[in-house]
């Protein structure tokens, strides 16, 4: 796997800055990452969460927390829930009645039409296919995004190396943002 070559927020929004926008300005755009909502000890358990979510296929119940889960993050049964609590209250995740969690941003427990492939080779859903964009800067890692229009059905290609797009099918691809600084819950954009 190649290292990727990103140097984090502060690079994108200085490369964001710079991009013309029809209808807004720049710094209206740029939001703060996920991650950034979250205390050291939350997103190593949201980590644990999405990789989870990727090798299972499926939610994650955290009705009960493993020894071994325990062991891995350091962290007790009532830690890892209290962060999961906290790590919902934020709105990183949406968890069911069940202890299911079911999106943790940017993964879907569910499938979508929004199928990412890391470079590590491992694949998953995502919540929607600018979430699978941002997927290469929560792995710190390239993407390929194989997505449909959710307005006329068409397929999307996004291929990201890097943190830049390098290839896009069609080419005359746009992307609807929505404004998201006026939204604590983002799943109800996607």
């Amino acid at each position: 796997m190649e290292s990727f070559k990103i140097k984090g927020n502060d690079a994108v929004k200085q490369h964001v800055s710079k991009m013309p926008f029809k209808y807004h300005q720049a710094e209206r755009l740029l939001i703060d990452s996920m991650d950034s909502r979250l205390e050291a000890d939350e997103r190593k358990v949201r980590m644990h969460i999405i990789n989870s979510i990727i090798d299972s296929a499926a939610p994650y119940n955290y009705s009960v927390i493993t020894a071994d889960v325990q062991k891995k993050l350091g962290m007790s049964e009532v830690q890892v829930k209290t962060a999961i609590g906290r790590i919902i209250e934020k709105n990183a995740a949406v968890a069911d009645e069940e202890e299911n969690i079911n999106f943790i941003y940017p993964v879907s427990g569910f499938p979508t039409n929004h199928q990412i492939t890391l470079e590590d080779g491992r694949s998953f859903c995502a919540m929607c296919a600018v979430d699978g964009m941002g997927c290469a800067f929560t792995f710190k890692q390239n993407v390929k995004v194989h997505s449909k229009c959710s307005e006329c059905g068409a397929d999307i290609a996004v291929e990201i190396r890097d943190g830049q797009i390098v290839s896009l099918s069609p080419e005359a691809a746009h992307v609807l943002h929505v404004d998201l600084n006026g939204n604590q819950n983002w799943s109800g954009s996607c």
